[in-house]
């Protein structure tokens, strides 16, 4: 039995240690940074709209602007984390969009606004993604789903105390205050990353088994013993690139994730973007409308946890693909709520599923994957996620200056909903309580 296989085991075997904790609280800091820095211009586009005499067409391109950058951070993101490491890689995204961050606060038009979004969008599109490769290839198999998958719970929970901060900043200090606030903590996050390891399965990857069994051996509550007649045997990996993804091994599952992950981004970035405008036109006050979102941004980033339990005690195929008919059928109906509470406790109900319905797929997306392609997968996964973020608050802004009935708009985006679960039921794979290793062995076999 090999070394590698070895460590592996005692990785996989572990229990939750403090170690782990450290791991876990820092990427959650990266999480609630990158996901207050992409959701910030759902509270701050009315501001901006105002500012610049935007139409819903143009103010819809920019609240894209950062997704054109997401685009190509998450492919991009990944395949250099597949080459030089995660750690790196996480660290310098991070960086990158909080120096944007900062200089969208400083934007003296509308044009430059945009493009520093772009920039700023190419950090938080591979670092949102690299999170969970990071988290995926460390954290115990037994625990796994619920682990990473909560983690979504602080990128979505970013929304609701940016709504907070925006009832009291926008009016205040304007929209330039929130861009501050949103990007100055992100250095502070970098430096963080300082203190974490590298990625044990990218170092055995890598040849570099030393080091791997040095992080072991501080992490693993299991004693590591190289010749351990039960060591778990790693599988000499190819080296396998891009086309890969659509070889005729992952065909089938990369076509199912990248449209699963372009409807689910289409209908969160779009809802994002737009709720606080869609309230204001449903009759409520800026105030109201910020509180409303706060509510059901809330609810969504509730339903990661609740996923993230379900799929290690359920299983990853029917958590997905009950999160996403639940949530579709709820945003169906969103629209028809006649009353404020009505429209709090069904847009709720919605987000707890189809929001909620993000974590538990993109920790499928990063087990589906071996290592030597895991991050590159995921970006790829995550570029089409951001592709529906273009796309989503374009199409949706075009809706709101058609003046489109926002039962209709509700109708359509809860149908997306509907299509993914259809999606997940045909293409998703059981990973419940699976190592990678033996997720790989598994796709291969049923390819």
């Amino acid at each position: 039995m090999s070394v590698s296989g070895g460590l592996l085991k005692s990785l996989d075997e572990s229990a939750f240690t403090g170690r782990h904790g450290k791991i876990y609280g820092i990427a959650l800091l990266g999480h609630l940074s990158d996901g207050f820095d992409i959701q910030i211009m759902g509270f701050v586009l009315p501001s901006i709209i105002a500012a610049f005499h935007l139409t819903g067409a143009s103010a819809g391109f920019l609240g894209s602007a950062v997704f054109f950058g997401m685009f190509v951070g998450a492919g991009g993101g990944g395949l250099i984390a597949d080459a030089i490491g995660r750690k790196k890689t996480i660290m310098a995204a991070i960086l990158l969009y909080g120096v944007t961050g900062l200089l969208a606060a400083v934007a003296t038009s509308y044009w430059t606004l945009w493009v520093i979004r772009v920039i700023e969008g190419i950090g938080l599109g591979a670092e949102v993604i690299l999170i969970f490769s990071y988290l995926v290839e460390f954290v115990p198999v037994s625990t796994r789903g619920m682990l990473v998958s909560s983690t979504v719970f602080f990128w979505q929970i970013s929304s609701f105390i940016a709504a907070l901060i925006a009832i009291v900043v926008i009016p205040a200090y304007g929209w330039r205050g929130m861009f501050v606030i949103g990007a100055a903590p992100s250095i502070l996050f970098a430096l963080a990353w300082l203190v974490l390891p590298e990625s044990v399965r990218f170092l055995i990857e890598k040849g570099r088994v030393a080091e791997a069994e040095a992080i072991v051996r501080k992490i693993s509550t299991v004693p590591v013993k190289a010749g351990d007649a039960t060591a778990t045997k790693v599988e000499p990996q190819r080296k396998l690139g891009v086309s890969s993804l659509l070889g005729r091994t992952y065909r089938k599952r990369t076509i199912g994730v990248w449209a699963m992950l372009f409807l689910q981004g289409f209908v969160f970035f779009g809802i994002a973007i737009w709720l606080p405008s869609f309230f204001l036109r449903m009759g409520f006050s800026f105030v109201h409308s910020l509180f409303f979102t706060a509510l059901i941004t809330g609810a969504g980033a509730i339903g990661n946890v609740a996923g993230g339990i379900l799929l290690d005690r359920w299983g990853r195929r029917p958590t997905i693909v009950t999160y996403f008919i639940l949530g579709g059928l709820a945003l169906g109906s969103w629209g028809l709520g006649t009353s404020a509470t009505a429209v709090i406790i069904i847009g709720m109900i919605g987000a707890f599923f189809a929001f909620g319905a993000l974590g538990p797929l993109f920790t499928y997306v990063n087990e589906l994957y071996p290592t030597s392609m895991r991050a590159t997968g995921a970006g790829f996964g995550g570029s089409w996620q951001r592709i529906g973020g273009i796309v989503a608050p374009y199409v949706l802004g075009l809706f709101f200056g058609a003046k489109v009935p926002v039962y209709l708009v509700f109708g359509f985006v809860g149908a997306l909903m509907v299509l993914c679960g259809i999606i997940a039921w045909l293409t998703v794979i059981e990973t419940k309580l699976e190592t990678l290793e033996q997720i790989q062995r598994t796709v291969v076999a049923q390819s």
